[in-house]
């Protein structure tokens, strides 16, 4: 009798399916550790990655920070030398009062005198020895005129003296280069008692006080 070979058949077709998926299932699980070391590794990757950036951003921050502060303080340095040498020059042309030394001239109070004038009023003489360091002839009043305050009030010059000094002319005279000359300015007081504050203008080159100075009378 004939036997159905069919059932056979079936019978293997499904050992053999059983069979490959077998190992289907075994390599899904070592796929999946490969995906995973894969991704772990990325991950490392990326994280290494992220740290040498961080790094290079640190170090980048930290030179900018004290390339600032470097030239801040170069600035600092800079303006601070500046200042110094204003003040240096402010405290030279203040320190001895309205005495002025320069590449031009040369001027320096030597003394102040009290005297009454014709009216009998008091006056102030102010005594001057002054140079002329320039090629051209020039005189003290035009270079370095002169004026007295007492109580905060502008004295003004006294003409009407008594005994007027050769020293009151000079100081319109003009002096050539190299030479010097002793002046006078005579101020009418407003008592005898009250400090003076003498000022000197530069009436040549700045056109500001260049000296000034309190002198006591009393």
């Amino acid at each position: 009798m004939p036997r159905d070979l069919d059932l056979d058949f079936e019978f293997q077709d499904e050992e053999v399916r059983e069979r490959s998926a077998r190992p289907a299932q075994r390599r899904e699980p070592s796929a999946n550790r490969s995906r995973s070391r894969s991704g772990g590794t990325r991950r490392k990757k990326n994280d290494t990655t992220s740290l040498i950036i961080l790094g290079v951003e640190i170090v980048v921050f930290i030179a900018l920070l004290v390339l600032f502060f470097v030239l801040k303080s170069k600035i600092v340095d800079s303006d601070s030398s500046a200042q110094t040498d204003s003040g240096s020059q402010e405290a030279s042309a203040g320190s001895n009062g309205v005495n002025v030394e320069s590449n031009d001239f040369s001027l320096t109070c030597t003394k102040v005198q009290l005297v009454m004038d014709a009216n009998n009023e008091t006056a102030a003489l102010v005594y001057f020895t002054f140079v002329n360091k320039t090629d051209t002839p020039l005189a003290m009043s035009a270079v370095f005129p002169a004026s007295v305050t007492q109580n905060g009030a502008d004295c003004p010059e006294d003409t009407n003296l008594a005994d007027t000094p050769a020293e009151i002319t000079n100081k319109d005279m003009q002096v050539s280069g190299g030479q010097s000359v002793e002046c006078c300015y005579a101020f009418k007081l407003s008592d005898q008692t009250s400090p003076l504050t003498l000022t000197v203008h530069d009436n040549y080159s700045t056109f500001q006080d260049i000296g000034s100075t309190e002198i006591p009378i009393s």
